[in-house]
């Protein structure tokens, strides 16, 4: 749920503004399907508390709308950071029978009752669990993904909004990340941007199990490519894997690849050619 300490939308801020770092082209909105996030918050009155920030309901439903309607495919997912239990509530909702299995993972022993929520009608009996510690704790992680050996569609950090967490989060559960899956972090704001400078921009932190190639960054990795510039190269590991990252206003959002890229080429099509401009030599001073 939102850091109740985090500062409201600044006004400067575009709410369509989306920065993304791309290998490929993402995949396009289905115009006329929703997962019906927003409406479900807007019914939800009474019951589990739900907290959140308008402005992220179209995200969610560009990153996770390939699992409702009519093209829908089955999701596992987890959720860290589950507290009043609303959030669950509504995955649960609106991913209706195309949910496998909910995983929820929070510190507090009170949200094991969130359970009961696989008893509701509206989606597969008994496929929400609670797992309880923390979120930067290898040791729970270790167990979740043994639990869970299929893994997970998407993956949601709403937990402890603190940078080291945050980062160890990435680092410990970006295994359990099945291909074509989204790993989703909200509610990053000027106290906890860090996570993403370590996340996406750094080379040297002390986690190792996440996309990583040494000494390199996500960042500079994507355009880092191997061998010559032009016209047929072989990825390296993160262009490999790594479909796209996204930041949104307040979200970071990083799509696995469903399969691997195994090449960079490009085709040249066409009969008459314009000849590239040769540089002019410099000229030598007198």
């Amino acid at each position: 749920q939102p850091a109740l300490e985090t500062p409201p939308c600044q006004t400067t801020m575009i709410a369509v503004l989306v920065v993304v770092f791309c290998a490929a082209v993402a995949e396009p909105v289905r115009v006329g399907e929703s997962c019906g996030f927003e409406e479900f918050f807007d019914r939800n009155k009474q019951g589990p508390g739900i907290h959140k920030w308008r402005h992220y309901f179209p995200y969610y439903e560009q990153e996770f709308m390939r699992h409702c309607g009519a093209t829908a495919t089955p999701v596992k997912m987890l959720e860290i950071g589950i507290q009043s239990g609303g959030s669950m509530r509504m995955w649960r909702n609106c991913f209706g029978n195309m949910l496998d299995y909910l995983v929820g993972v929070d510190v507090n022993g009170m949200t094991k009752a969130w359970e009961q929520f696989g008893d509701e009608p509206g989606s597969v009996p008994g496929n929400v669990h609670v797992e309880i510690g923390s979120q930067a704790d290898p040791a729970v992680m270790d167990r979740i993904n043994a639990k869970y050996p299929k893994g997970f569609d998407i993956v949601l950090d709403d937990g402890s909004h603190n940078t080291r967490h945050m980062v160890a989060t990435f680092q410990l559960a970006w295994r359990m990340l099945r291909p074509g899956g989204v790993y989703f972090i909200e509610d990053i704001t000027k106290e906890n941007v860090q996570a993403v400078r370590d996340i996406i921009f750094n080379a040297t932190h002390p986690y190792d199990q996440g996309v990583r190639i040494k000494g390199h960054s996500i960042f500079d990795a994507i355009y880092d490519n191997p061998g010559p510039a032009c016209c047929r190269i072989r990825p390296n590991s993160v262009q490999s894997e790594l479909e796209y990252v996204k930041m949104y206003p307040m979200i970071l959002a990083i799509r696995k690849r469903a399969v691997p890229l195994r090449s960079l080429y490009a085709d040249k099509h066409g009969t008459k050619w314009i000849p590239y401009v040769e540089k002019a030599p410099a000229k030598k001073p007198h």
